[in-house]
């Protein structure tokens, strides 16, 4: 009598336990802001641990390829649905939104979905528990050529080069040097070790800076205006 007395009571305590714990853990996902950016019903922002999608909203870079469709999928998978999170190193970035592992009720690893399925890329860039796995899922997706890795890319020029934007221009110098033109800018006579590093320079500072901050940086760096 005491045994099963005794039983009772621990599986009382246990379902108050689990019922706690699920109350804290889970929370209402009330709306998708990109494919890796959520909003829940209290208005906390959560941003997605190691997943990169295409840019949607973002002040200064223009809409990326495949966004739409990376946005629908995580509507569609997190939306109106409750989700359960868990944090790594870091537990808000510089804009203070929570950054986070995102589970459904059934276990679905979010985060990892949206690279295996190809609507997103692995962001490596700084150290995280799965940056292993998410590095193998995205080259699984890229070999398999799933989601954004189409056509191993060339969909993606083709969509860029409808879109009307500024390219970048390389050109081969004299005396093994190389030259770059964007826009109304060029830069001559970078050595070829340095060119790598040139271009992702450029890229960044076209996505992070206004026009005149673009222009202020460029100069600085030795680029020259031409009409």
């Amino acid at each position: 009598m005491k045994h099963v007395l005794a039983l009772f009571l621990i599986q009382i305590i246990s379902a108050c336990l689990s019922a706690q714990i699920f109350g804290q853990e889970f929370q209402f996902c009330d709306k998708v802001l990109d494919g890796d950016t959520f909003r829940t019903k209290n208005g906390e922002k959560i941003r997605l641990i190691g997943v990169d999608t295409p840019e949607f909203f973002h002040p200064l870079k223009p809409v990326q390829f495949y966004t739409k469709e990376s946005t629908l999928f995580a509507r569609k998978t997190v939306e109106g649905k409750r989700i359960r999170l868990e944090f790594d190193q870091e537990k808000r970035d510089k804009y203070d939104r929570l950054l986070a592992y995102v589970y459904l009720e059934d276990s679905t690893f979010v985060n990892a979905e949206l690279i295996k399925q190809g609507y997103a890329f692995a962001y490596t860039k700084y150290p995280f528990k799965y940056k292993e796995e998410f590095k193998e899922y995205e080259k699984q997706a890229r070999k398999h050529e799933l989601g954004l890795w189409k056509g191993k890319g060339e969909m993606e020029m083709r969509w860029l080069e409808k879109q009307g934007r500024t390219p970048f221009r390389v050109y081969e110098m004299a005396g093994g040097y190389w030259g770059i033109r964007y826009g109304k800018y060029m830069k001559p006579r970078v050595k070829s070790e340095d060119l790598t590093q040139t271009l992702e320079n450029l890229r960044l500072w076209i996505n992070e800076f206004s026009p005149r901050d673009l222009q202020k940086q460029l100069f600085e760096d030795g680029w020259l205006r031409v009409e």
